[in-house]
C-alpha cells in the first residue's frame, strides 16, 4: 500500500486525491496547503491529516508526493521530494522555466525515484486512437495538424492563473496539452512561431501557435482563455491517405476520413466514440502500477520538459512580436 500526501489542495489537488483514494494500492494519509482551511477542507473529506507544514511531506511514512500547486513551485517541491527519497507526480506545466526544468531532471536521476508529470491527454481516448492510427500510417504521411483547445480564464479574475509571469498564460499552462500530444504523436519540433495577446490577462488570454517538426509536418495550436461557454476541444490532422477530424461537442468525437481512389473523395468515414473511463483515474492508476513496478512511466521527464520547451518558444516568439525561434 503507496501512502500518499497531496501537495496543493486546489481543484486538481482534489481531483487527484479522489483518484488515489479510489485506487486500492493507494491510500491519501496527508494532504498539505498553505492554505490551511483548504488542506483541512480536501482532508477531512478523504479521512486524512491536514497540514500547513511542507516538512510532513517529506516525513518516513509518506512513499508518494502528488504535486499541484501553482506552476512556479512545482520545481521546488519535486526536488525537495526527490531528496527525500519520495516518488512524485507533478501537475503539467512541469515547470515555469527550463532551468528548473533541468534542476528537477537532475534530483530526481539523482535520487533513482519515479517521476510523471501529468500530461493526462495521453490517456483520452480519442487522442489515444488518433496517434495509433497516425503511427499505423493510417492517414499516410501526416502533413498538416490544426488543434484547438477553448476555456474561459480559470479561477477567475483574481486566481494566479492572471499572473502571466506565474502561470505563463494558456500557451503554457493549456495549450501545451496539445504540444506535448503532437511532439508524442509527430516526433520532434524544429521551430516556432506564435502571436498572443497576454497583455489582456485578465479578463481573457489568447495564443495561436504554428510548428513546423523535424519530419516536414506543420501543426498550428489555438488555446484560448476568452470564452464564456462550454469547455472545448478540437483537432484536425491531414495526411497523405486521408484525414483525423477530432470535435468534443459532437457525439462522434472522432471521425477517420480515408482518402478515396482517382476522385480522391473520402471513401470511408467512422465515426469513433471510445468508452470513457475518467483519463485523470487511468493516469494515477498508471503511475501507481510504475512505482509498485519500478518501471519507466509512459510520460517521461524529458518528454515533459520539451513540451515545456515548446511552450517557452512560443511564449518567447510572442513576446518578440512575432520572431520565429529555432528550438
Amino acid at each position: 500500500m503507496l501512502t500518499v500526501a497531496i501537495c496543493g489542495a486546489g481543484g486538481l489537488g482534489r481531483n487527484h486525491a479522489e483518484n488515489y483514494a479510489a485506487i486500492p494500492d493507494a491510500e491519501v494519509a496527508l494532504v498539505f496547503d498553505v492554505v490551511a482551511d483548504a488542506a483541512a477542507a480536501l482532508a477531512d473529506d478523504l479521512d486524512a491529516r491536514a497540514t500547513t507544514d511542507e516538512a510532513d511531506l517529506w516525513a518516513d511514512d509518506i512513499d508518494v508526493v502528488v504535486i499541484t500547486t501553482p506552476t512556479p513551485f512545482h520545481a521546488d517541491y519535486t526536488i525537495k521530494a526527490a531528496q527525500a527519497g519520495k516518488h512524485i507526480f507533478c501537475e503539467k506545466p512541469m515547470c515555469r522555466t527550463m532551468q528548473q526544468g533541468e534542476a528537477m531532471l537532475q534530483a530526481v536521476a539523482d535520487a533513482g525515484v519515479t517521476f510523471m508529470v501529468g500530461h493526462v491527454l495521453r490517456f483520452f481516448p480519442e487522442y489515444v486512437l488518433a496517434r495509433d492510427l497516425i503511427q499505423s500510417g493510417e492517414i499516410g504521411q501526416v502533413g498538416v495538424a490544426r488543434t484547438s483547445r477553448i476555456n474561459t480564464l480559470p479561477g477567475g479574475p483574481n486566481s494566479w492563473f492572471c499572473n502571466y509571469e506565474l502561470s505563463g498564460g494558456v500557451t503554457l499552462d493549456m495549450t501545451i496539452h496539445d504540444f506535448d500530444w503532437l511532439l508524442w504523436t509527430l516526433g520532434p519540433a524544429r521551430r516556432v512561431y506564435s502571436v498572443g495577446v497576454p497583455e489582456r490577462m485578465p479578463p481573457i488570454d489568447y495564443g495561436l501557435t504554428t510548428i513546423r517538426f523535424e519530419s516536414g509536418a506543420i501543426a498550428h495550436c489555438e488555446g484560448s482563455w476568452a470564452d464564456l461557454g462550454q469547455f472545448r476541444t478540437s483537432f484536425d490532422i491531414a495526411g497523405s491517405a486521408g484525414l483525423l477530424r477530432h470535435d468534443s461537442t459532437q457525439m462522434a468525437t472522432l471521425q477517420t476520413q480515408i482518402r478515396g481512389g482517382a476522385e480522391g473523395l473520402a471513401a470511408v468515414q467512422v465515426p469513433e466514440s471510445p468508452a470513457v473511463k475518467s483519463p485523470y483515474l487511468l493516469e494515477d492508476e498508471h503511475f501507481v502500477q510504475c512505482v509498485i513496478e519500478g518501471r519507466e512511466p509512459a510520460i517521461s521527464g524529458d518528454e515533459a520538459l520539451a513540451a515545456v520547451e515548446v511552450a517557452l518558444a512560443a511564449l518567447a516568439s510572442n513576446e518578440a512580436g512575432g520572431k520565429v525561434v529555432q528550438l
